[in-house]
């Protein structure tokens, strides 16, 4: 580009920004303003106050308040939204969310530009765009922390690509330090990656983990550890899938097919009757084998020295996103670079079979992206939720980006020679 066309290049961004930020500004003062104790962002702007004050992080919350659900580092994080009025803070939540929206566009476009077929760019992270909306619309409203981590995950990927493995180290520890989800992408990367970046992960993670333990007092630090895991991750971790009553992920997949509502009166999905305790153990089971398949076709394409195509990260976020704890609709935000990935893989390469599979999935992606409530209205939308179509979907996206991420095929050229 020459010097005259980078000027313009900048003097369309500046107008584009010039435009852009009264907009945000007239839709993010009314989210601001409707913040109070019980909404989500309450939560986040709490825990902030909470940490700097030394008040408890996981007990003897205001009543009618949300239960902090985030380890302490998140805390700490969140403390300079602590600096504002909850109102004043919503604003700027919400308008920081509106950036990452973008900066999440910007960096998925990057990442298939490096990773795929050049020529289909633009048309699948359009595609992506629209077919994820309405996820981050909702995180929009409900002032989220959910575009926080992706660009973080987004921006480590890209790190990587560019083999800067200590910054890639960085952007996925702070993510997974935040909510811990992101640590797929540590072991993505502590796998696919060279020495420096398994040195890295460690000493960040330690730091993450010490330093606000060290700020909140060591006793009172180990304490706030062990209650964030007896609070939040204990449950989780032993499959009590009757407690899911909602998200896409695998526990509720299960739980809605096989188990029937506690409450009495609510509306039922189950299809596959069964005990809970069957439930569990096909809860674990199916948790289990996607981690495996996972950690060993990493550990194959590291063996082989395979370099990274479109659809590797995609497959880490699909894992992501069925073995988290929680997967609500909030949380589908890395639809933008799942979807995008897999529809820039050009057809053509692809036998009769896959491309009947390839429908199939494309209908389920369909239907997430346009079975928001104000789109299909309520009795569609619960049902959509209910007999858990994103999750299958996203299930059915797993399997192909694991297929996919084996072969060079899906990518124009090696990106990165490990």
């Amino acid at each position: 580009m020459t010097h005259d066309g980078a000027r313009r290049d900048w003097r369309l961004r500046l107008i584009l920004v010039g435009l852009g930020l009264p907009v945000a500004l007239l839709l993010s003062v009314p989210v601001g303003r409707r913040q109070h104790v019980g909404e989500d962002f309450h939560v986040f702007w709490q825990a902030g106050r909470n940490f700097a004050t030394g008040h408890p992080l996981y007990h003897d919350s205001l009543p009618g308040a949300r239960p902090l659900k985030y380890p302490p580092f998140a805390a700490m994080v969140f403390t300079p939204l602590a600096l504002f009025p909850l109102p004043v803070a919503g604003v700027l939540m919400s308008l920081a969310n509106l950036g990452l929206w973008v900066a999440g566009l910007w960096l998925t476009r990057e990442i298939l530009m490096r990773t795929g077929p050049p020529g289909r760019v633009r048309r699948a992270v359009v595609l992506g765009f629209i077919l994820s909306a309405q996820y981050f619309l909702d995180n929009f409203h409900h002032v989220q922390m959910n575009e926080v981590t992706l660009v973080l995950a987004l921006l480590g990927i890209k790190a990587y690509l560019d083999g800067r493995e200590a910054a890639a180290a960085a952007a996925f520890v702070v993510a997974t330090a935040i909510k811990i989800t992101p640590i797929f992408f540590v072991a993505w990367l502590m796998i696919r990656g060279r020495r420096r970046a398994v040195v890295a992960v460690v000493a960040l993670g330690l730091a993450c983990v010490v330093v606000p333990l060290l700020l909140r007092g060591p006793s009172r630090g180990v304490s706030e550890l062990r209650e964030y895991y007896h609070v939040f991750l204990e449950k989780h971790q032993h499959g009590e899938v009757a407690s899911y009553t909602a998200g896409q992920n695998i526990a509720a997949l299960v739980s809605r097919m096989t188990v029937a509502p506690e409450d009495s009166g609510g509306v039922s999905y189950r299809w596959a009757p069964t005990s809970n305790r069957t439930a569990e153990l096909l809860y674990r089971g199916l948790w289990c084998a996607v981690l495996l398949l996972f950690l060993g076709r990493l550990v194959w394409l590291r063996r082989r020295q395979a370099p990274v195509t479109v659809v590797e990260p995609a497959m880490v976020f699909a894992t992501a996103l069925l073995l988290s704890p929680i997967t609500f609709t909030t949380h589908l935000v890395p639809l933008l670079y799942i979807f995008a990935a897999v529809l820039s893989v050009p057809r053509g390469r692809l036998g009769l079979a896959a491309r009947a599979l390839g429908a199939l999935i494309g209908t389920g992606m369909l239907v997430c992206g346009v079975s928001g409530r104000d789109v299909v209205g309520s009795a569609l939308y619960l049902a959509v939720g209910g007999y858990s179509i994103c999750a299958w979907t996203l299930l059915a996206l797993f399997g192909l980006t694991l297929v996919w991420s084996g072969y060079t095929s899906t990518s124009c050229a090696p990106v990165r020679d490990l």
